[in-house]
């Protein structure tokens, strides 16, 4: 087993900002929308503009009272994506209720960073993406670290969670590379996992166990729950991994990548 080491293949992508940055001037700011209270996404919104602040990127973050009426809410949000001043913006997800969903569709192709508008969702799944989610470009990172080639020999791929924001897109990246996909949005604890590649983005602490897996499978653990003030993946650390390839844990795997890639969205990097 190798541990793919997010923070230092960071590295990579900070050198890239930063020569970017050197030579650009950045036009506008990067706005946050957080709506009604979650710890969580106060966790990972504090994450992007400690990123942002470390780069001399403006970054903002508007709070918006979850308790409000839907129609005020849309309005405060569309205040702010359609303001001159912001170039990029984020909804940081979940929402509240599945009735504010509208409010991804407020946000104009050209500053959805996050690529997840259900415009620029479309656009990804047509081969025809205005930009690329920043999961699917730190997925593609990750595969091109295995050093297999899916194009000269036939390589299977399971997704474990279909979700929206990370294993539908997965998977539809992995087809995309000619990987046989299998996704199973049932998984129990304890069954067998036989594939050459395994994405966990189930968002269920601890469900998959490393004895489990099949021998040399590269694994990449996009879960990201909250248990007990700690982030804790899908993957379980302390199962037998010894016999896996290459495995990005959560959290320090690939979760680094996400927040650079998001940075270098809002840049046009």
């Amino acid at each position: 087993m190798n541990i793919f080491n997010g923070r230092d293949k960071a590295t990579i992508l900070d050198a890239k900002v930063l020569e970017f940055l050197g030579t650009e001037h950045i036009k506008g700011e990067l706005a946050i929308i957080l709506i009604g209270d979650n710890e969580a996404s106060e966790k990972y919104i504090s994450i992007k503009k400690k990123y942002c602040d470390s780069k001399g990127i403006k970054c903002v973050v508007h709070r918006i009272d979850g308790r409000l009426k839907d129609e005020d809410i849309f309005k405060k949000v569309f205040d702010v994506v359609a303001s001159p001043n912001t170039a990029g913006a984020i909804i940081q997800l979940p929402l509240p209720r599945p009735s504010l969903d509208p409010c991804l569709r407020l946000i104009p192709a050209e500053k959805d960073i996050d690529a997840i508008s259900p415009f620029s969702m479309e656009a990804f799944y047509a081969g025809r993406p205005h930009k690329i989610l920043p999961v699917v470009r730190a997925l593609d990172f990750f595969i091109r670290e295995t050093g297999k080639d899916s194009s000269s020999s036939a390589l299977r791929a399971a997704v474990i969670g279909e979700g929206f924001l990370v294993g539908k897109p997965a998977a539809q990246y992995l087809k995309s590379k000619n990987y046989q996909v299998s996704v199973i949005n049932d998984y129990q604890t304890g069954q067998k996992i036989d594939t050459d590649v395994l994405v966990l983005s189930a968002g269920i602490p601890n469900l998959v166990r490393g004895e489990d897996v099949s021998a040399g499978c590269d694994v990449v653990d996009f879960g990201s729950s909250v248990v007990d003030g700690k982030t804790t993946g899908d993957l379980v650390q302390d199962s037998s991994l010894e016999h896996l390839g290459l495995v990005s844990m959560s959290p320090g795997g690939v979760g680094p990548l996400v927040v650079r890639f998001l940075i270098m969205n809002f840049l046009g990097i």
